[in-house]
C-alpha cells in the first residue's frame, strides 16, 4: 500500500514537472494558433516574429505586423505586445473577455479607406467585440488614417485605460485635414475611463478658448455593427454638444447626428482657425439633426435652426440672421430665412420637393414667399458684397413664387424711392413681374429721375421656342449722369448731351427683329477726335443678319452728314451720302464694300473679312474743300489748312478692280507748322492693276514725281506681293528742313535728299536701280545721339553699295561704308564697315537681347584691344525678327606675323523697351579739336 502511494506520488510529481516545463511552449503554440484564427476571421494577415509564454505570466509578442489580405488598406506594426489571456473564456467559449490585459509598445501604421466596399467583413465585428480587453495600454502610437479626402494623423500618442481606475491620455500632435476643415492640436494631456466598453477621454485643452470636457466612444454594440460618439466642448465662450452614431448593417450605412451650440464667439473662432479676415459676432443658438446615409441625402431626414447676432465681416454687418430648415420625405422646408440690419428686414420662406428621377432635378417642385422692407439700400447691398457708396434709398419687395410639374408661376412687386443705383440717382422705381405656366411677363418697369425716365414692358413665352416681344423708352437730359451704368469701353465714347430712345422688338432663341429710334442733342464725343457738340437722329430696323439705318443724320450748326447705312453679314453699304459745310455741298456718293464688320470687330484681318464672291462699288466726289474751315466746323480748332478735292469711281471684284480716282491737294499744313505740301495723283484701275501718276512738292523743294504700275489684290487669297510691278521715283532736290512735321517728325533738321530710282519685278522680291544721296544732313533727337549725317547709296538690282555714310556730332565723326542685300524683303542683310577704329565698349554681354544702340567717344588713353570689322543687321520687313551681328579682331596678331582670327557675336533685337534688353555702345575716336591761336598783346599807343 505504501509502495503504491509512493508510486502515485512520484507520477504526480513527474506530471507536475512536465506541466511546469511544457506549458509555456504549449501556450505559445495555442496563442499563435488563436491569433491566426482571429486574423483569418477578420481577413487579415498577422505575422509575429516571436512569442514567449512564461508560466503564470503575460504572453509576450515581438515583431508584430498586421496587413489586410486584399487591397492594402491596413498596414500596422508593433515592436512588442504583452497580453494576459483568459484561457477559460477562449477554450470554453464563455461570455468573459478573451483578453484581460493588453499592453502595446511602439505601434505604427496606416489605414486607408478609399473604396466604397466594406472595410472589414460583416461577421468580423463580433470578434472585435470579444477582443476588447479589460485593461489596455498603448505607448508611442503613430498612425495615419485616410478616408477619401479626409486624413487624420496621430503622432506620439500614449493611452492607458482600466475598468477599476482612471487612466491617462497624452498626444504629441493630432492633425485633421479635410476639404472643409484643417487643424492640428499638439501637446494634449487628459484622463481616461473604461467602463462597459465605453472609452471616455476628458480634460483636454485643445487650443486657447477650446477645451474638450469629455469625448466618449461607445463600443458596447460593436458586434451589432453600431458605434457611437459623444462629446462636450467649451468653445470660445460657449458650448458645443453632439451625439453621433453609425450603424452599417448589410452594407447599408445609417448615421444619426444630433448637436447643439450656444453663445460661441465668432471673433475667437476666426482667430483660432486662422482666418485672414476677422469675423465678429455671436452664434447665439444652433441645433442640428440628421438621420440617414450622407451618400443619399434625398432619403435622409434633417433639421437646422441657427441664430447669428451682431455679425460683421469686412464692411458687411447684420444685427440678426436666423435660418430654419427641415428635410423630410424628399422635401426641404425653408421655415424662415430672416435678416435684420437696423431698419432693414428680409424674410424668405418656402418648401421644395426633391425630384424622384435624376433628370427632373432641373424641374423642382417649389413654392415660397418673399418680403423685404429696406430703408438703407447701401448698407443692405454691402451685406452681399456690393460697395455701400454705390447704393442708397428705400425699397420694398413683396411676392410669391411656385413651381410644380415643370410649370412655374408667381408674382413679385417692388417699389422704391430716393434711390441711388451704381452711383446713379433714381427718384422712384416700380416693377411688377408675373410668372405663369407658359410665360414670363414684365408687366411694369419704371424708373424716374426728374425729367429722365426708363419705361418698359415685355413678354417671354416659355412654351414655344422662347418667343419674346417687348418695348422700352429711355430719356435722359444729361448722359454724363449715367456713364457708370455703361460698359467701360463705352464710357469714353459719349460724355455729354441729351438722348431719347425707343425700342421695340420680338424674336426667339435663334432669330431677332425690331426697330429703334435714337435722338440726341448736344452730344460730345472725345475719342478719337474731340468733336464739337452735335445732334444725332438715327432710326434703324434690324433682322437676322442685317441692320438698316433708314435715317442717319449727324449735324452741328456748321456741318451736316446724311445717308442710309446698311450693315449686313457679308457687306457694308452707304447710300446717298451727303456732307454739307456751312450750307454748301462738299461730299456726295455711294459706297458698297463686301466686308464683314462683325468679323473685323471680332479681331479678324480686313483681308479675311472680305467676300471675294461679291463686287465692290465706290462712287465718291469731294468738291474743293477748305480743310481749315472743315476742321474748325468739326472741332472748333484750326487743325489743318489747305484745299482738298477728290473723285473716285471704282467697281468690280475685290481682286480685279476697275475704274479711276484722282486727288488734288493744295497748301496742306498742320497747325503751328509753316511748311506746306501740294500734290496731285491720278490712278487707273484695270483687272486688278493700278497705274498711278503722282507728284508732290513741299515749299522750296523740287517736285517729287512717281509713276507706278502696281497689282491690287485685297483678299488673303490673292498674292499681290509676288506679282510684277514697276515704278519710277524721282526727287531731284528735297530740302528736309522744309518738310511738314507730320512727315518728318523732326528727325531731320536740315539737309538735301536727292535721287532717282527705278523699281521692277515684284513687291516681295524687288529689283532697284539708281542712286540716292543725302547731303549735309542735320538730325534731331535720335536714339544714336548723332546730329550729323550724309551718305550715298547706289542700287544695282537686288543689292546696293553704300559708297559712304558719315555720322557725327560735336564729339565724334564716324565714317562707314557697306552693302545692302534685298533680294527678299523678309530677309534683308545690311553690313556696315567702319573706316576708322571702332570698339564695342560692352563686350561681356549675357544672352539677352539688344534694344538700343549708342555711339560715344573713346575714353582718353584707353588702348584699343579688339576692333569692330563689321556690323550686320539682318531681319525682315514683314515681321521676321531682327538680329545684330558684330565681327571683330584683336588689334595686333597674337603670334606676331600670323593673322588674328575673327570673332562674330550675334544678338537678337528687342525693340520696344524690353525689360530684358541691354544697350549696345560703340566707341569711336574723338573728333580732332581745332587749337585756338595764341593771342598777342596789343601795344599801347603813345600819348603825346
Amino acid at each position: 500500500m505504501h509502495k503504491r502511494i509512493r508510486r502515485y506520488t512520484l507520477i504526480a510529481m513527474l506530471a507536475a514537472v512536465l506541466l511546469l516545463f511544457g506549458t509555456p511552449s504549449m501556450v505559445a503554440r495555442e496563442v499563435r494558433l488563436w491569433i491566426w484564427w482571429q486574423a483569418r476571421q477578420l481577413k487579415l494577415t498577422c505575422t509575429i516574429a516571436k512569442i514567449d509564454a512564461p508560466f503564470l505570466r503575460p504572453v509576450e509578442l515581438s515583431g508584430i505586423h498586421i496587413t489586410d489580405q486584399a487591397a492594402g488598406q491596413i498596414d500596422l506594426s508593433a515592436a512588442r505586445a504583452d497580453i494576459t489571456l483568459n484561457l477559460r473564456s477562449i477554450l470554453l467559449r464563455t461570455r468573459g473577455r478573451a483578453i484581460q490585459t493588453l499592453s502595446i509598445q511602439d505601434l505604427r501604421g496606416e489605414i486607408h479607406r478609399n473604396r466604397s466596399d466594406a472595410f472589414l467583413p460583416e461577421r468580423s465585428w463580433n470578434s472585435w467585440q470579444k477582443s476588447l480587453p479589460e485593461n489596455f495600454r498603448v505607448d508611442r502610437l503613430n498612425l495615419r488614417v485616410e478616408d477619401g479626402a479626409t486624413v487624420v494623423v496621430l503622432r506620439d500618442l500614449a493611452l492607458s485605460a482600466s475598468e477599476i481606475e482612471a487612466g491617462a491620455f497624452n498626444a504629441g500632435e493630432i492633425m485633421i485635414s479635410s476639404p472643409l476643415f484643417r487643424q492640428s492640436f499638439s501637446r494634449l494631456r487628459g484622463s481616461t475611463t473604461w467602463q462597459g466598453d465605453r472609452l471616455t477621454i476628458a480634460g483636454l485643452s485643445l487650443a486657447r478658448g477650446l477645451d474638450l470636457q469629455s469625448l466618449t466612444a461607445d463600443l458596447s454594440h460593436l458586434s451589432k455593427e453600431h458605434i457611437g460618439l459623444e462629446f462636450d466642448v467649451d468653445a470660445f465662450g460657449g458650448k458645443i454638444r453632439a451625439n453621433v452614431s453609425n450603424e452599417w448593417r448589410a452594407g447599408h450605412s445609417t448615421w444619426n447626428v444630433a448637436g447643439s451650440a450656444t453663445d460661441i464667439s465668432l471673433k475667437q473662432t476666426s482667430a483660432s482657425l486662422g482666418f485672414t479676415d476677422q469675423l465678429n459676432g455671436i452664434l447665439h443658438a444652433c441645433k442640428f439633426t440628421f438621420r440617414g446615409d450622407p451618400r443619399d441625402p434625398a432619403s435622409a431626414t434633417a433639421s437646422l435652426w441657427t441664430e447669428l447676432t451682431q455679425l460683421s465681416w469686412r464692411r458687411r454687418s447684420a444685427d440678426v440672421i436666423m435660418l430654419g430648415a427641415v428635410l423630410y420625405n424628399r422635401q426641404i422646408q425653408l421655415q424662415q430665412l430672416y435678416v435684420k440690419q437696423g431698419n432693414n428686414q428680409l424674410t424668405l420662406n418656402g418648401e421644395a420637393r426633391f425630384a424622384a428621377k435624376t433628370f427632373d432635378w432641373f424641374n423642382p417642385d417649389f413654392r415660397g414667399t418673399i418680403s423685404a422692407s429696406i430703408s438703407n439700400l447701401g448698407a443692405f447691398a454691402s451685406l452681399f458684397g456690393a460697395n455701400a457708396g454705390d447704393f442708397s434709398g428705400e425699397i420694398a419687395v413683396d411676392g410669391t413664387m411656385n413651381a410644380a410639374d415643370r410649370k412655374i408661376g408667381g408674382h413679385i412687386k417692388a417699389t422704391g424711392k430716393s434711390l441711388t443705383i451704381l452711383k446713379t440717382p433714381v427718384d422712384t422705381f416700380a416693377a411688377k413681374l408675373n410668372l405663369t405656366v407658359t410665360a414670363f411677363e414684365i408687366e411694369q418697369l419704371e424708373l424716374h429721375r426728374q425729367n429722365d425716365f426708363l419705361r418698359g414692358q415685355g413678354h417671354i413665352d416659355l412654351a414655344r421656342n422662347h418667343l419674346y416681344s417687348g418695348n422700352a423708352t429711355v430719356a435722359a437730359d444729361k448722359v454724363a449722369d449715367y456713364l457708370p451704368l455703361l460698359p467701360v469701353a463705352w464710357q469714353k465714347r459719349i460724355t455729354a448731351g441729351a438722348i431719347k430712345a425707343e425700342w421695340s422688338g420680338s424674336g426667339n432663341s435663334g432669330s431677332h427683329s425690331g426697330t429703334f429710334h435714337l435722338g440726341g442733342r448736344g452730344l460730345r464725343v472725345p475719342e478719337p477726335a474731340d468733336l464739337l457738340p452735335f445732334n444725332a437722329e438715327l432710326q434703324a430696323d434690324y433682322a437676322p443678319g442685317i441692320l438698316f439705318f433708314r435715317q442717319a443724320h449727324l449735324a452741328n450748326e456748321h456741318v451736316s452728314l446724311n445717308g442710309f447705312v446698311t450693315v449686313a453679314e457679308k457687306y457694308f453699304q452707304l447710300q446717298a451720302v451727303a456732307l454739307d459745310l456751312n450750307g454748301k455741298p462738299k461730299l456726295r456718293g455711294n459706297v458698297f464694300v463686301p466686308l464683314s464688320l462683325s468679323k473685323v470687330m471680332a479681331g479678324a484681318r480686313a483681308s479675311d473679312a472680305l467676300d471675294p464672291a461679291q463686287k465692290a462699288d465706290v462712287d465718291l466726289s469731294v468738291d474743293p474743300t477748305d480743310l481749315g474751315e472743315l476742321s474748325t466746323a468739326l472741332t472748333g480748332r484750326n487743325v489743318w489748312t489747305g484745299m482738298l478735292a477728290t473723285r473716285l469711281s471704282i467697281f468690280g471684284g475685290v481682286d480685279a478692280l476697275q475704274g479711276w480716282a484722282n486727288l488734288h491737294v493744295r497748301d496742306l499744313a498742320a497747325a503751328n507748322d509753316a511748311a506746306r505740301l501740294s500734290g496731285d495723283a491720278e490712278m487707273r484701275f484695270s483687272s486688278g492693276t493700278v497705274n498711278a501718276k503722282a507728284s508732290a512738292q513741299s515749299t522750296g523743294s523740287s517736285p517729287i514725281t512717281l509713276e507706278a504700275s502696281l497689282p491690287v489684290r485685297l483678299t488673303a487669297r490673292g498674292n499681290a506681293g509676288a506679282e510684277p510691278f514697276s515704278a519710277d521715283l524721282n526727287f531731284p532736290a528735297l530740302f528736309l528742313n522744309r518738310l511738314p512735321r507730320y512727315l518728318s517728325h523732326d528727325v531731320f533738321r536740315d539737309g538735301i535728299l536727292s535721287g532717282k530710282l527705278q523699281m521692277s519685278q515684284s513687291l516681295l522680291h524687288p529689283a532697284i536701280t539708281g542712286e540716292c544721296q543725302l547731303t549735309n544732313g542735320k538730325l534731331g533727337l535720335t536714339p544714336l545721339r548723332l546730329t550729323e549725317a550724309s551718305g550715298r547709296i547706289a542700287f544695282k538690282g537686288q543689292t546696293a553699295s553704300i559708297d559712304f555714310l558719315n555720322l557725327g556730332n560735336a564729339e565724334i565723326a564716324l565714317s562707314l561704308q557697306g552693302e545692302l542685300g534685298f533680294a527678299d524683303l523678309n530677309a534683308l542683310d545690311l553690313e556696315l564697315s567702319p573706316n576708322q577704329a571702332v570698339v564695342d565698349l560692352t563686350p561681356r554681354r549675357g544672352g539677352g537681347c539688344v534694344d538700343e544702340v549708342k555711339v560715344m567717344p573713346l575714353p582718353t588713353g584707353q588702348p584699343i584691344v579688339t576692333g569692330i570689322d563689321r556690323v550686320a543687321f539682318r531681319g525682315g520687313l514683314l515681321g521676321k525678327p531682327w538680329r545684330i551681328a558684330l565681327t571683330d579682331h584683336p588689334a595686333k596678331p597674337a603670334g606676331g606675323s600670323a593673322a588674328a582670327a575673327a570673332n562674330t557675336r550675334s544678338f537678337p533685337w528687342c525693340a520696344g523697351g524690353s525689360e530684358e534688353g541691354s544697350v549696345l555702345i560703340f566707341g569711336s575716336e574723338p573728333r580732332p579739336q581745332a587749337k585756338p591761336e595764341p593771342s598777342r598783346p596789343r601795344r599801347k599807343s603813345k600819348r603825346r
